[in-house]
């Protein structure tokens, strides 16, 4: 074939720059949908349903939806019949946007979409059964969705084995426990097979292989606890993100891309172990963060492009990381100052307060971040604060999946907490300051000041599990100089550890608070009031994560 036969058969720039605005428009046409779709089924208004909507309601309706010329909707008709011909088509264009993204599909948007099958106006030859696997995804174990996976291939349907091999990797770490490889390997596998089938032109595919790169990217870090692997997954972990990086580029995804880079950078960094690296990875992050996702954000983003509020947990979590390990260390003060400045507490307010425009559990993790933090604070300041830490309880339950810096924190709260009651053993005539903490009268469970050194020796000594790279390695050593103080400062441990209450006994002291407890709440003869429900549901809820979450 001639050079100039070559030249007419390959798509030209102006084809493919073309095709990627029309993906570009729909795009935007079915996030705008979506967002009409679901404050009707949130927010219904007299007279009017999700049934009842048209094309036209949409267009008018829409939010979000970006004009050529830089000015925000409402949707041109003729652009939306471009793309969509009924509105069952819309339906099911949505719900493949959320499945996709693997969010759930509400029964009425499933509903419309089937609408236009039983009128025999499916659009596009999109087979129903398969749509409908899709939404159903979430109710599938593991060998079904291999099944689905395996049907997929036999069609030789290469989106299809994307979707599920995504669904799988997911599953996996889902059913993860601790020193469970088999598991772990099995999503990273999964995902590894997803992101070889990605066609980087469609959007779907892409929005995909970004959950096929995040799942092996969270296994890889599993994998990265054992450390002879660590610097072979510390080099796959920045290749990943490299490769979602190139996926939130197709999509036009700038917050998911600066995400990827950050951990592609903070990976590069561990692996070549230079702290300079890890700080500014941080710091770029927080600040791109606070730019796209503030109260009042500096740049525009598009709808779907959004943050989860675990991912913002986390990097708060490493502004931390970075200002224990860093901020006093006799090496790199200096550089960390001229980095961050004085004042990451300001930085840190502001991260909270893009807490409003996170997805996914926003509850949970704005919780558990503002827990670590108060933790944080208690600590510090040690004994003079310990006794009027109302939240204490709950805090150090829901901080269980903060790793290295939460079990420092823990050693150190319950430190200062039994030098605490050993005052009060000191000065029994004393009154206690708050009737809910030391060994009061009306307490069920006395703790003893040996007891808690035992346990803030062992919290300390966990953290010899943790990477011996970056700020956590720094933190590791300062955990073992502080479990070393404490043996040192308190002989008598080994005898006080050789005779402490059995496991077994210790349980039963627990089964036993509780059935006190819920012996008094019955008996009560007053109902409790909406006030005291939420607080009971506030301790509850943390309690319940974290005896089932497996890391207690």
């Amino acid at each position: 074939m001639s050079s100039t036969a070559m030249h007419r058969s390959a798509t030209s720039y102006q084809a493919r720059a073309g095709r990627a605005l029309e993906e570009h428009t729909k795009a935007m046409i079915v996030a705008a949908a979506e967002q009409v779709m679901m404050d009707s089924i949130t927010t219904p208004r007299p007279g009017s349903s999700i049934e009842r909507l048209t094309l036209a309601d949409v267009c008018g309706s829409a939010r979000g939806y970006m004009r050529r010329d830089g000015t925000e909707g409402p949707i041109p008709k003729a652009t939306m019949w471009k793309h969509f011909k009924t509105f069952e088509a819309l339906a099911t264009a949505v719900i493949e946007n959320l499945t996709a993204d693997n969010r759930p599909v509400p029964d009425q948007i499933a509903a419309l979409a089937a609408r236009g099958e039983h009128a025999g106006t499916r659009p596009d030859g999109v087979d129903a059964q398969r749509l409908e696997a899709r939404f159903s995804a979430r109710h599938y174990d593991i060998a079904r969705l291999e099944e689905q996976f395996d049907h997929a291939s036999t069609r030789n349907d290469r989106s299809d084995m994307l979707f599920w091999a995504a669904e799988l990797a997911e599953r996996h770490l889902q059913h993860r426990r601790r020193g469970d490889r088999q598991h772990v390997v099995a999503a990273r596998d999964w995902a590894r097979r997803g992101i070889t089938l990605v066609d980087p032109t469609a959007r779907l595919d892409c929005m995909m292989g970004i959950r096929c790169t995040r799942a092996a990217a969270a296994a890889e870090m599993t994998l990265c606890r054992k450390p002879d692997y660590e610097p072979t997954g510390l080099s796959r972990i920045r290749s990943i993100k490299e490769t979602e990086m190139a996926f939130a580029d197709a999509l036009g995804w700038q917050l998911h891309h600066e995400l990827a880079r950050f951990h592609a950078e903070h990976a590069r960094a561990l692996s070549e172990e230079d702290p300079e690296r890890e700080m500014r990875s941080h710091h770029a992050i927080a600040t791109m963060l606070i730019e796209l996702c503030g109260p009042t954000p500096s740049i525009a983003r598009e709808p779907q492009d959004t943050l989860r509020a675990k991912e913002l947990a986390d990097v708060i979590l490493g502004l931390r990381r970075m200002h224990m390990a860093y901020a006093t260390h006799p090496e790199h003060q200096q550089l960390y100052t001229t980095i961050f400045g004085a004042d990451i507490a300001d930085r840190t307010r502001q991260l909270l307060s893009c807490f409003p425009e996170t997805t996914r559990e926003r509850r949970r993790h704005e919780d558990n971040i503002r827990a670590l933090l108060r933790l944080d604070d208690c600590t510090r300041q040690r004994n003079s604060t310990v006794e009027n830490y109302e939240q204490a309880a709950i805090d150090l339950l829901r901080t269980a999946e903060y790793g290295t810096i939460r079990d420092i924190l823990v050693a150190r709260y319950l430190t200062a907490k039994a030098q605490s009651l050993a005052q009060l053993d000191k000065n029994p005539n004393q009154p206690a300051e708050r009737t809910d903490t030391g060994r009061t009268d009306g307490s069920l469970v006395h703790p003893h000041p040996a007891a808690m050194i035992q346990a803030a020796i062992q919290f300390y000594d966990h953290t010899t599990t943790a990477s011996p790279r970056g700020a956590v390695g720094i933190l590791r050593t300062m955990a073992a100089s502080a479990s070393a103080e404490l043996k040192h400062s308190n002989p008598s441990r080994a005898a006080t550890g050789a005779a402490t209450t059995p496991a077994i006994s210790e349980f039963d002291t627990i089964a036993k608070a509780i059935n006190d407890l819920v012996l008094i709440t019955i008996s009560r003869r007053n109902r409790f009031s909406d006030n005291e429900i939420e607080q009971l549901i506030d301790m509850i809820d943390p309690m319940y994560y974290y005896i089932t979450s497996g890391r207690n």
